[in-house]
């Protein structure tokens, strides 16, 4: 059996209760959260994962690796209610896009040598390329959690936010438009919601971020080369008397 296909039975333990799930090794820890752990525990919280030594995993972790990495297959699963109140947030960037390829290494040598965008991360998970203020994810077909893993499709829109628990309540209050378990995920560098919005007969993936304290700013001077579309309504039309 390839290494890619074994599975793995891992135990999530939220409190005193076990759940149990059953994963392939390239499948992440936000597919198991999503498969084991009930709803009612995970709308409305944030949810940390560890080790029984506390040790951090983060959701986007492949299973098999980590499971090899720790030597455990028990993580431990904190779910914080949330306890803000609802309010104004504000959605302050587009972060990066994120898409499906049927040939990521070849999209990667395209983006890189020819567009000029750098790699900051390239392994069996993905690749990641940026200009500094924004940047590209890539999935190959093979490995493409939470999408449908068909190529020349975004597999998310990434925002960032000032405030995620707000940005939580007011999504909340568009459920008829949108699809998500209104999860709050610790990551290394921002906690992250996952939505879904249809339109017709495609599904967007959307992600809406918080950067944590310490990972905040941007080191690069090229916002002064930028386009502030803020400025002003863009383009020219020749209509209604404009």
């Amino acid at each position: 059996m390839p290494e890619t296909e074994q599975t793995y039975l891992i135990t999530l333990r939220v409190g005193e209760q076990d759940f149990p799930a059953t994963l392939k090794a390239m499948d992440i820890f936000h597919q198991a959260l999503e498969s084991a752990i009930p709803t009612e525990l995970r709308r409305g919280h944030r949810l940390r994962i560890r080790t029984p030594k506390d040790e951090i995993v983060y959701p986007d972790m492949f299973v098999g690796e980590t499971v090899a990495h720790f030597g455990t297959q028990t993580f431990i699963v904190h779910a914080e209610p949330l306890t803000g109140e609802p309010g104004p947030f504000r959605t302050l960037a587009f972060d990066h896009l994120a898409i499906t390829v049927a040939d990521r290494p070849a999209a990667r040598d395209f983006f890189h040598t020819v567009v000029g965008m750098q790699i900051m991360r390239d392994d069996p998970h993905q690749t990641v390329l940026t200009t500094g203020l924004t940047a590209l994810f890539i999935f190959g077909t093979a490995v493409a959690p939470l999408s449908d893993g068909i190529p020349s499709r975004w597999h998310h829109l990434g925002f960032i936010v000032d405030d995620l628990e707000r940005c939580y309540y007011h999504l909340r209050e568009h459920g008829g438009e949108i699809i998500s378990d209104f999860t709050l995920l610790e990551r290394d560098e921002r906690w992250s919601l996952y939505c879904h919005y249809r339109n017709g007969d495609v599904v967007f993936m959307l992600q809406f971020s918080e950067i944590r304290d310490g990972y905040r700013g941007v080191n690069t001077d090229a916002t002064q080369f930028m386009y502030d579309y803020l400025r002003g309504r863009y383009g020219v039309r020749f209509v209604d008397g404009e």
